[in-house]
């Protein structure tokens, strides 16, 4: 059977719980797509936790020195005022200018993801270097 897209379009409007059937809907998109929205701070702090660790193991896996990716961890793990340099297709950012609480969540999650890496080889004194570094920005914010 197939459905007419403006026939779906006129039910979905009319009864918005037809998307929990059809994901896609009639846009022929996600819903979430639609409208982004910002990632909580320590979401977002463990996402580029992640993007940081996968980093790091390439880097590692191509004999590189760590040191390179280290200079850029102002980008990765900003202090104040400075704010994290995302990937233009993360979606919106909360904020222009974050709050005080938004940097120590976002550092946390930062630092929580990081802390459950172990990988038992070179990696993880890298990791340590990067956990102590989002640590002394929590640290270093007066709420």
């Amino acid at each position: 059977m197939q459905l007419n897209k403006k026939l779906l379009a006129i039910i979905g409007k009319r009864f918005p719980a037809i998307y929990d059937v059809i994901p896609h809907g009639p846009q022929g998109g996600v819903r979430v797509a639609l409208n982004p929205q910002p990632l909580p701070p320590h979401e977002l702090g463990a996402a580029v936790a992640d993007e940081f660790v996968r980093h790091a193991w390439v880097a590692e896996r191509g004999g590189l020195d760590m040191k390179a990716l280290l200079r850029d961890l102002d980008d990765w793990c900003p202090t104040r005022p400075k704010i994290p340099k995302l990937p233009p297709w993360w979606g919106p950012f909360p904020e222009p200018e974050p709050r005080p609480e938004w940097f120590v969540d976002y550092h946390l999650g930062f630092a929580a993801r990081l802390s459950a890496v172990a990988t038992g080889t070179h990696l993880d004194e890298t990791l340590d270097q990067v956990i102590d570094r989002s640590l002394a920005a929590i640290e270093a914010v007066k709420l």
